[in-house]
């Protein structure tokens, strides 16, 4: 094969894998804003009341997916230095951060389970355990195409790039997603919208 051909085809699959990415990034960018917007509406409802406290395991979780973001990160400027040991070190660091992740969300599941903050009692509670469950299979997702691309990581940097964007994507969306069911009160959305003094 002619090796100017060769590069114009690795370089065409590589963007064809960024857009990917952005495009499906984008996508489910779009469900969580709508599950946001439905989670603000259902504030209204006389039956709303909002969780009565931060499960201590979401800091952990929220430390855990931001040390899996830098791992991302490491391991790709390893791979973009040639530096196999580094690379497979930072690898390893970003996919045991990531399920020690999600098994502080299952723990966090329990302790609200716990003290009776289960998923049918209050609305509240419901969109809590959608909206973690939704982003925990978005990790898990995460994972498992890392793990199916591991053959290419000393090969290709861009695996590791993308994997970087996607982590950095998932640590701005728990963010997000945090702020919204701890920090945004019924009373600040009726303020918001013109409904409050």
């Amino acid at each position: 094969m002619n090796p100017s051909l060769y590069l114009v085809s690795n370089n065409d699959g590589r963007l064809r894998r960024r857009t990917g990415l952005w495009v499906f990034m984008g996508v489910v960018g779009m469900l969580f804003f709508l599950f946001s917007s439905a989670y603000l509406m259902r504030m209204a409802a006389p039956d709303w009341r909002p969780l009565p406290f931060v499960p201590a395991q979401l800091w952990l979780s929220t430390a855990l997916l931001a040390a899996a973001c830098v791992a991302w990160q490491l391991a790709w400027h390893a791979a973009r230095g040639h530096d196999t040991p580094a690379l497979r070190t930072a690898y390893a660091a970003a996919c045991l951060s990531s399920l020690a992740f999600l098994a502080s969300q299952l723990w966090a599941w329990q302790a609200m389970d716990a003290v009776h903050l289960t998923l049918d009692a209050n609305p509240a509670n419901s969109f809590f355990y959608l909206i973690t469950g939704l982003h925990g299979l978005h990790v898990l997702g995460g994972l498992l195409a890392a793990a199916w691309a591991h053959r290419d990581l000393g090969r290709d940097s861009v695996t590791l790039q993308l994997c970087a964007r996607y982590w950095h994507f998932l640590l701005g969306l728990w963010l997000a997603m945090f702020g919204l069911l701890f920090g945004v009160t019924p009373a600040l959305v009726s303020q918001l919208c013109g409904g409050g003094p």
